[in-house]
């Protein structure tokens, strides 16, 4: 065992009971021992319990190590909204692995939340996204079935809210919308806006076009009719209680991905301005390579890098852990569908926020939702306020030159949805 190579991996978890990171690792060093590889890989799981300022600890400790370009850390877990941030100091892995191992991955995801100047530096260990929650309870007692526009939407929520009132129900939430002033009201309004692009194929609308308008003069109806500021600015625990609640009383929730769904609910894909278009946010995980390390850990790098990314690993995170992947692939496979429901994978229409093409995206996504706000919130029309942020798109969507990016975000806090 005198060739015997230690990797060290470093991570972050709100939960250590359900975090995915020791899962991964456990598996690759029984596989590296049952195939005499002579590898072994450590974790370092940053918790909220041993680390003082939770994510933005961790993501400042992690940009200062790799600043140094300090080999302390092989392998790089990070939320997939930082590519750009840790891209300039992770290998490419284009020239890394081989391109059938690559093509698993969806490519549009990859594309999107995976990549920094058009080099994949990562790929996901799993993803999330954003779904509709229906109480099946209070739809099955008026006869109404789960809306796919917002239109439906409104509409139900509008009836359903007037008949509770009757039965003296007055405290009835119908919509929680998650327009807060934190990273996942950026994930509701970016999804919502792509949900009113023209069709499916089409691209996020331009900023200035009358379907962003739209969009945006239904959220604000949605929220005068059947919800209010207060409801929609809730932070994401609330949201979180309502879901593991017996009896809540809501009538819908917007929120991640549960693999273990509350029977009072119906999870289906967000609803859009037309049936059968729609929009979620991708969230999740990626696993990328320390370009700093040394050149004789790079083969094990690579074997251990291609075993936690394989198809058989995917599928068995889908399999037991309940947890989505972006192998589509996977939702083909009959015995994975028993467990699964793979059509309503395959239904999800994910969009990623613009991480890739600008270069202060903390800054960038600040702006966008506040500006947004002045108009949800506030009094100044949906398109002075798209006015303001199409200015500032001009000064961010620039070429990510710089490596320095002072902010930590979080579009899926808790790592509790799974």
């Amino acid at each position: 065992f005198s060739n015997a190579i230690d990797l060290n991996a470093i991570a972050f978890t709100y939960d250590i009971d359900i975090q995915i990171y020791t899962y991964l690792v456990k598996h690759f060093n029984k596989y590296s021992k049952e195939n005499e590889l002579n590898i072994t890989l450590h974790l370092n799981l940053i918790t909220t319990s041993n680390s003082t300022s939770e994510i933005n600890y961790y993501g400042s400790m992690l940009e200062s190590l790799l600043l140094k370009h300090d080999v302390k850390y092989d392998f790089i877990f990070y939320d997939n909204i930082y590519s750009s941030r840790y891209g300039p100091h992770l290998l490419s892995l284009n020239e890394l692995l081989t391109k059938r191992h690559i093509n698993m991955y969806n490519t549009e995801i990859t594309k999107q939340s995976c990549s920094y100047q058009d080099k994949l530096v990562g790929l996901p260990i799993m993803l999330d996204y954003s779904v509709l929650y229906s109480n099946k309870n209070l739809l099955k007692k008026y006869n109404k079935k789960i809306p796919k526009t917002w239109n439906e939407l409104v509409e139900t929520a509008k009836y359903i809210l007037k008949e509770e009132t009757k039965h003296n129900n007055t405290e009835l939430m119908a919509y929680n919308g998650l327009f807060t002033n934190t990273e996942i009201g950026t994930c509701s309004l970016y999804e919502f806006i792509y949900s009113y692009r023209k069709s499916k194929e089409s691209p996020f609308p331009e900023l200035l076009s009358q379907e962003v308008i739209n969009a945006l003069e239904m959220i604000k109806k949605m929220k005068n009719d059947i919800s209010s500021d207060t409801q929609f600015q809730l932070p994401w625990g609330y949201t979180v209680g309502k879901l593991h609640e017996d009896n809540a009383n809501v009538l819908f929730l917007k929120y991640w991905y549960y693999s273990n769904i509350n029977p009072l609910f119906n999870v289906t894909a967000l609803p859009g301005n037309k049936e059968g278009i729609s929009g979620s946010t991708i969230g999740g995980y990626n696993l990328g390579i320390n370009k700093y390390i040394n050149e004789n850990k790079k083969k094990a790098c690579i074997d251990a890098f291609t075993y936690m990314t394989s198809k058989y690993m995917q599928t068995k995170i889908v399999k037991e852990k309940g947890l989505l992947s972006a192998i589509s692939e996977i939702y083909n496979d009959d015995e994975i569908c028993i467990h699964v429901d793979c059509e309503f994978f395959k239904s999800i229409q994910p969009i990623a926020r613009p991480t890739n093409k600008i270069n202060d995206y903390t800054k960038y996504s600040e702006n966008f939702r506040n500006y947004i706000y002045e108009f949800l919130y506030g009094n100044i029309t949906s398109y002075e306020v798209l006015k303001k942020i199409n200015d500032i798109t001009k000064i961010y969507y620039i070429s990510i030159n710089s490596e320095d990016t002072p902010y930590v975000l979080d579009c899926d806090p808790s790592w509790i949805n799974n």
